[in-house]
């Protein structure tokens, strides 16, 4: 049995922290330019980066590949989950559509990605219009 102080060490997977990252990298590994562009052409370019590189795992289904890996990620994340159910107007993780972890950790990833796309708009200082 896990012990008080050993659950307080867990370290929670910070899906929006990790999505910026991860979009920030892409933008380094990309030909995205910020400059001469408002910021709806680079929130648009940015999307489609991130479905291109399926940053998501909507288009695989699945972005770590792994049950136990996507289920990981989601422990102590069930905040956003139920942010995500009521983003999409699904009742319950038990909507037929989502059948495993991982087809929650893509609802969760799905459901961030405009407020990540913002923060890293943000962090380039565009401006909002």
């Amino acid at each position: 049995m896990m012990s008080d102080e050993e659950l307080n060490k867990l370290d929670f997977y910070n899906y929006k922290e990790e999505m910026i990252d991860e979009l920030e990298d892409m933008i380094k590994d990309s030909d995205v330019e910020f400059d001469g562009k408002n910021r709806g052409e680079m929130y648009e370019e940015l999307q489609d980066l991130a479905f291109d590189r399926d940053m998501t795992g909507n288009r695989t289904g699945s972005y770590w590949c792994s049950e136990l890996k996507a289920e990981r990620a989601l422990l102590g994340n069930f905040d956003l989950v139920q942010d995500a159910l009521d983003d999409f107007g699904m009742e319950s993780v038990s909507s037929p559509e989502l059948v495993s972890g991982e087809h929650l950790d893509v609802l969760v990833r799905e459901h961030l990605l405009p407020s990540v796309i913002d923060e890293v708009l943000d962090n380039h200082n565009l401006a909002p219009f």
